[in-house]
């Protein structure tokens, strides 16, 4: 099928029909860092200002508990250190805190009911509270109705450490795919109510929780690769997400994230564009979505400020992307993720 006949049957059309209309389109980012990773920091006090701005009206703040644990190299990001117990534990305890102490004063709901989700559809700034790796929870579900408690509606499984949930792409597998405890904690944190993001899981991890899950769950940032490329490929290309388990995701109701790394898709704004709508092409319009990774991306990140999103937008639209697909893509597949993970939770 030719590029033409791919764009008409996923619903684009050759000619923009969003020209005048592209700034009613909300926006969704499944993945930001801004101003939680120490850069951008001032950015905090007036997040809700650059939310309307932009027209992001739901956002995944991302805190990250190993974040104090790492370093980075010529070969990616690591652990730096051993861990010791408690450890991790705190620094998620100090960055929720100094989140949500952040947002005092600022006019921007905390997202945590699905009467809540409905209201992100207003046009107000709505925040998800988003932990990049489960290793918080130190191998006990003991800990995970505190987190829910205090905010928490999306969970990374892992990160860049070693964990005793599962095993990363960019360190050698441990665990098979998912530990015992990982295989424990999916079914728990749909109880719970939670999103379940795949994303730095190995295939092995990723196909085990596909089985264990009753809801969809995401992939909220990285590429997509033609092959999974292995913990030894190093550094950002270990974190390709193969085509096939794209599809699996894709198949089992769940959304997949673009990051803004320009090395895995080409340069700038107008090559993240070009990358969604090859993702629209291979998944469909209702498993793409934007996952920026903003502030937690090395040097080569396209997307630094939130008005950036809507500039993609913005391009997508005079590329003559069909309204209703635009909609999805920018806004709609995170939010219906979300609600399919707060519906299962249990009484």
């Amino acid at each position: 099928m030719q590029r033409r006949e791919l764009l008409a049957f996923w619903g684009l059309s050759t000619i923009s029909s969003l020209a005048s209309s592209q700034h009613k389109i909300q926006i969704a980012d499944s993945h930001n860092h801004l101003g939680l990773l120490r850069r951008n920091t001032e950015s905090v006090p007036k997040l809700a200002t650059l939310m309307r701005d932009a027209g992001v009206h739901l956002l995944s703040w991302t805190i990250a508990p190993d974040a104090p644990f790492l370093k980075n190299s010529s070969t990616g990001v690591s652990q730096g250190r051993p861990i010791q117990p408690g450890e991790l534990a705190a620094s998620f305890d100090r960055q929720l805190r100094n989140a949500t102490q952040g947002l005092t004063g600022q006019n921007i709901l905390i997202v945590k009911t699905l009467d809540d989700l409905e209201k992100t559809t207003r046009g107000e700034p709505c925040i998800v509270l988003t932990s990049e790796g489960a290793d918080f929870l130190e191998g006990t579900l003991a800990h995970l109705p505190s987190a829910y408690e205090r905010g928490i509606r999306h969970i990374q499984l892992v990160h860049y450490v070693q964990n005793a949930i599962g095993d990363l792409q960019t360190e050698k597998p441990q665990h098979a795919g998912l530990s015992h405890f990982g295989k424990q904690l999916i079914p728990a944190l749909n109880d719970q109510g939670i999103l379940i993001d795949l994303a730095h899981a190995t295939g092995a991890a990723i196909d085990q929780a596909l089985e264990l899950s009753k809801v969809p769950m995401i992939w909220s940032h990285g590429y997509i690769s033609s092959n999974e490329p292995g913990w030894t490929a190093g550094g950002w290309k270990s974190r390709g997400l193969s085509e096939v388990h794209a599809k699996k995701i894709a198949r089992s109701g769940g959304a997949v994230g673009l990051w803004g790394l320009s090395a895995s898709f080409g340069s700038g704004l107008e090559g993240y564009a070009d990358e969604i709508i090859r993702m629209i092409q291979l998944l469909g319009p209702e498993h793409v979505m934007f996952g920026s990774d903003e502030d937690g991306l090395p040097s080569g990140a396209v997307i630094e400020q939130l008005a950036d999103l809507r500039k993609i937008v913005d391009i997508l639209a005079k590329r003559g992307l069909d309204e209703k697909v635009l909609k999805a893509v920018a806004f709609e597949n995170y939010l219906r993720c979300l609600r399919s993970a707060f519906a299962a939770r249990t009484a």
